[in-house]
């Protein structure tokens, strides 16, 4: 249960507490293109409210895999700050606010106009957790590609109030795709210990050596290539080369857990100058 003088603020601070480690990942990349002209007719109501169709859902996903199997207990050891393990809310309440959630995300859908992309995160969600998605490196990260562009359409179709993506749309979000299930491992290096413990087959688990080989190299080549492709100003051009080199350089040579947990945060901004490069590529 929560917590018996739980107050509303309480309450919604728990709610984002569960989306807090993936804010990064999900909210802000996909909200900085839906912002940009990938949604090109959008007015400030559609924005909001594709930002929230965004957060609900994630939502959604977050509490699931939270309440799964052993997370509770791995998240007692690894990520205390979460709601369940820092005793703001028990795993029997936050099952019936994953089950809530169900109907509440399939009508915000339905409002918005973007059903079959919630819909869709609702399967891959049960892929991932129950259907072992998350405990095997090729189906978790085909997976985390799959939500990303699930996002990605949901979003820029609320925000543009389109019923179909046109093709420049859809090419930006393929991408996107693209670059995050062939460099989507990053964020696992922070977890290698806690993924052993648990007998996962991660990527950096699997190939500890070649994992590592391969960030500068996918990083730099995503960032040059698109570089090279779009019509992205000369400064932006220079930043994302740049901050691609120095992310996947890290990941090579500092790996401490401490030091992949940073390495992973460059690497979500690194994502998100992608995701804008995506766009001009398209575009141009």
């Amino acid at each position: 249960m929560l917590k018996s003088n739980c107050t509303t603020w309480d309450f919604l601070v728990t709610l984002q507490l569960f989306n807090q480690s993936d804010m990064k990942t999900i909210v802000f990349p996909v909200v900085k293109l839906i912002r940009m002209p990938l949604a090109s007719h959008h007015t400030v109501s559609q924005f909001f409210l594709a930002v929230f169709w965004i957060w609900m859902h994630l939502l959604y996903f977050t509490v699931t895999n939270q309440t799964f199997g052993t997370s509770p207990e791995e998240d007692a050891v690894n990520k205390p700050n979460r709601p369940i393990p820092a005793k703001r809310i028990s795993v029997d309440s936050a099952i019936i606010l994953r089950w809530v959630l169900v109907p509440v995300n399939l009508a915000l859908s339905l409002y918005a106009g973007a059903v079959p992309s919630g819909m869709t995160i609702c399967v891959l969600t049960s892929i991932y957790c129950s259907g072992g998605g998350h405990s095997h490196w090729l189906s978790k990260n085909g997976c985390c590609a799959g939500f990303y562009a699930l996002f990605e359409y949901g979003a820029t179709q609320i925000a543009d109030s389109s019923e179909k993506l046109n093709r420049n749309q859809l090419g930006a979000i393929i991408g996107s795709a693209l670059i995050i299930i062939t460099t989507i491992h990053a964020q696992d290096f922070r977890d290698d210990e806690g993924d052993a413990l648990l007998g996962r087959r991660t990527f950096t688990l699997s190939f500890p050596v070649f994992s590592r080989i391969t960030m500068p190299i996918l990083l730099s080549v995503w960032s040059i290539a698109l570089c090279l492709l779009s019509e992205a100003n000369q400064f932006v051009m220079l930043v994302l080369v740049a901050l691609g080199a120095v992310t996947g350089i890290r990941f090579l040579t500092l790996k401490s857990a401490k030091d992949d947990r940073l390495s992973y945060l460059y690497y979500n901004v690194d994502m998100a100058l992608n995701g804008s490069c995506c766009f001009q590529l398209v575009e141009s």
